[in-house]
């Protein structure tokens, strides 16, 4: 339900809708539609289908880097995902393909045509392309130019503004450094943890070498509360060698 119904656009909701009009006109032409149908690839379930296919050919190949990678790229999507879909739980905008009306507005509509803001495609694609690059820095402007070509198709084929498509980008960009970190850093803790487990079980596993080591030395002998040494003679002296070779 739109709660500021009869708003005018502002300034920027104008530029905004100037900007994408002038390029709208395009979305029957063919270049548009074939590369609006590839960027399909963007959608929530294709991108989850991708991610799991790279964490499973990963443990496939035993390609530990490689599955990690998978791993990364699908809390990255995940995480833009569920940030983008809380913003479309309390903002409504009409797609451009569904009417003149750049306004955003505070709203809880689950239409499609009411939930152009932000775009998902561009979230979602931008979080597991930013997630490629920083795993194969070789391939980052590959990655990062598949992720750009799927955000900027949107406008023209009508189905976000601009500013929509931008703000998408923002949530990809974050969602992914923000997934990064918190991996990166739970896998350190874990690593610490183990580390320090280990430590303790080596010093566990040496206390009955210690304790028995102790127990076979010669006890000593105190004479008027003096030690005057072992009772035992020691293994190399002459005393010990008579006693063992008579």
């Amino acid at each position: 339900m739109a709660m500021d119904g009869e708003r005018k656009p502002t300034a920027v909701e104008q530029a905004d809708h100037k900007i994408t009009s002038q390029v709208n006109d395009e979305r029957n032409s063919w270049p548009v539609r074939l590369i609006g149908a590839a960027s399909e690839i963007g959608d929530q379930p294709q991108m989850r289908m991708i991610c799991a296919a790279t964490i499973a050919i990963g443990i496939a190949q035993r390609d530990a880097y490689l599955a990690r990678a998978g791993f990364k790229m699908l809390a990255a999507h995940t995480l833009a995902t569920w940030a983008k879909s809380r913003i479309k739980a309390v903002i409504n905008r009409r797609r451009p393909k569904d009417g003149d009306d750049p306004r955003v507005r505070q709203g809880d509509s689950d239409r499609h045509e009411e939930n152009s803001f932000p775009s998902g495609h561009s979230a979602g694609a931008v979080a597991v392309g930013e997630a490629i690059a920083r795993a194969y820095p070789d391939h980052a402007v590959l990655a990062r130019g598949a992720a750009l070509s799927v955000s900027v198709v949107q406008v023209p084929r009508g189905t976000h503004y601009a500013g929509d498509v931008l703000a998408g980008i923002a949530i990809g960009l974050i969602a992914e450094r923000v997934s990064n970190a918190a991996i990166d850093s739970a896998v350190q803790w874990a690593e610490r943890g183990f580390a320090k487990r280990q430590r303790g079980i080596s010093d566990d596993d040496a206390t009955p070498v210690i304790r028995r080591a102790v127990a076979l030395s010669s006890p000593r002998i105190q004479q008027n509360g003096e030690d005057v040494g072992s009772s035992q003679p020691a293994p190399y002296s002459p005393e010990f060698i008579a006693f063992a070779h008579p």
